[in-house]
């Protein structure tokens, strides 16, 4: 995780949003037209790992209330100066618990961040804490079949630290696992093949579930 938080710091932050344009990222747009039916103006949102809040621009748009944790304190400032946000918290995601009120978030997106998680059940444990009964969860993984390498094969050339971090990706059965045990049920699925930031070009899967 020490080498993740360094990735996300200094030039990477302040860089983030060129990258994301210049890699044609669709994963904040793809997960804001497969969530955008549930959600209503003043909404409580909850993005995590939200960065420089790339994925939380288009809810602030339709209304909603954006509340976001992260582990980078440099993502955050950029994310402070576009006034998009009611507060920030620096966390780690890898700790649990969040430092936030069961039951008060209506809503929670996540993209940019399940393919560091080996496995993602202590972050939906603690969005079924968060979220309020019936509470949405958007998110994005890095897709594969069942029996897969879970670990994605990334180009040192096109990603300069290749050999420094683990690529995760999850398989659908494999999500459903973590749904179930974890109190949430899936509402809608999309695959798509895209790049992602970093230009990792690979095949992803974007979710809606809801807090039974």
């Amino acid at each position: 995780m020490d080498t993740i938080k360094k990735i996300f710091s200094a030039d990477h932050a302040r860089q983030y949003d060129e990258k994301v344009i210049a890699s044609k990222w669709l994963d904040p747009a793809i997960v804001f037209g497969l969530a955008y039916k549930f959600v209503n103006p003043g909404d409580r949102l909850l993005d995590v790992g939200i960065g420089t809040g790339v994925s939380s621009e288009l809810f602030h748009k339709a209304g909603l209330k954006i509340h976001g944790i992260d582990f980078s304190p440099e993502m955050l400032d950029v994310c402070q100066s576009k006034q998009i946000s009611m507060d920030l918290v620096e966390h780690d995601l890898s700790k649990t618990p969040y430092p936030l009120p069961a039951d008060s978030m209506d809503h929670a997106v996540c993209t940019g961040v399940t393919h560091l998680f080996e496995d993602m059940s202590p972050i939906f444990r603690e969005l079924s804490r968060i979220l309020k009964a019936d509470g949405t969860f958007a998110f994005v993984v890095a897709d594969c079949d069942d029996g897969e390498d879970r670990i994605k094969k990334v180009d040192p050339k096109r990603h300069s630290h290749a050999k420094k971090v683990s690529i995760y990706c999850y398989s659908p059965a494999l999500i459903d696992k973590i749904l179930d045990s974890c109190g949430f049920k899936k509402v809608v699925d999309l695959k798509f093949w895209a790049s992602a930031i970093g230009n990792r070009p690979g095949r992803y899967n974007a979710y809606v579930v809801q807090k039974r």
